[in-house]
């Protein structure tokens, strides 16, 4: 019965290590960071129409999610910025697991330039007006999408719509206070042709230590004759032979 308990608490707890991480982000837990450039929010799952491209470093709550795409929501329902909520491809986004430091999104009031400013309900300048914002008013900015021209996307009087970049200033975001992943520099490849070669000795050139041992054996040579010659026996022999001539 005991090694049954142990081998059910094996089971479960290999089980659980491979359980995918998207049945988690499904309950509206997980986070997704805009890390790149032009991350655009659809308003369809197929993501055939875009939104508006989302800000740079800046974060969307996930609510659901799948192997490609994540369904999102901006903003938090703060004052004059409702929440909406589209789809981003997953492979756009970084995925976050805890929950980033505010603001999760910019919040940007635009101040209407010319004499009026009109929301379309699409970024088109043929597009059904949606509602009108009148000179000094405000827009609540959420994103921009360039077509022939560029549009904001904005809030005005809980009506959503794009407005000519023309009719409003300019929104003054920076990045979040969190900063953004670096990637780790590539080691450079070094060209073998650019490397020099290695200097090896010469093989026609005696080294140092082949002169030393030729020179000690040259004296010792030296040596072992002159004592062949000079030793008392060698020269006994040697007046021997003299005498006899």
């Amino acid at each position: 019965m005991k090694k049954l308990f142990v081998f059910c608490f094996l089971l479960l707890l290999i089980c659980g290590n491979f359980i995918p991480c998207a049945y988690a982000l499904g309950e509206n837990s997980g986070w997704a960071r805009i890390v790149k450039d032009y991350v655009y929010i659809y308003a369809e799952q197929d993501c055939s129409k875009q939104m508006f491209t989302l800000e740079k470093s800046y974060y969307v709550e996930i609510l659901d999610s799948d192997e490609k795409i994540l369904h999102v929501s901006v903003m938090q329902n703060e004052s004059n910025f409702p929440q909406i909520t589209g789809y981003v491809k997953r492979t756009d986004v970084d995925l976050c697991y805890t929950v980033p430091l505010t603001p999760y999104y910019p919040t940007e009031r635009l101040t209407v330039t010319s004499d009026s400013a009109t929301l379309r309900l699409s970024p088109s300048t043929n597009a059904a007006i949606v509602i009108t914002a009148t000179n000094t008013q405000k827009v609540s900015y959420y994103g921009r999408v360039d077509n022939d021209r560029a549009w904001y996307y904005v809030c005005f009087g809980d009506k959503f719509g794009y407005v000519d970049v023309n009719s409003v200033s300019a929104p003054n975001i920076q990045l979040h206070p969190t900063p953004l992943p670096t990637k780790q520099p590539t080691p450079a490849v070094t060209n073998p042709s650019d490397t020099t070669p290695e200097l090896t000795p010469s093989t026609d050139t005696p080294s140092p230590t082949s002169e030393i041992l030729l020179i000690v054996f040259v004296v010792l040579l030296a040596i072992g004759l002159t004592l062949a010659l000079f030793l008392p026996g060698n020269i006994k022999k040697r007046n021997v032979f003299e005498q006899d001539i």
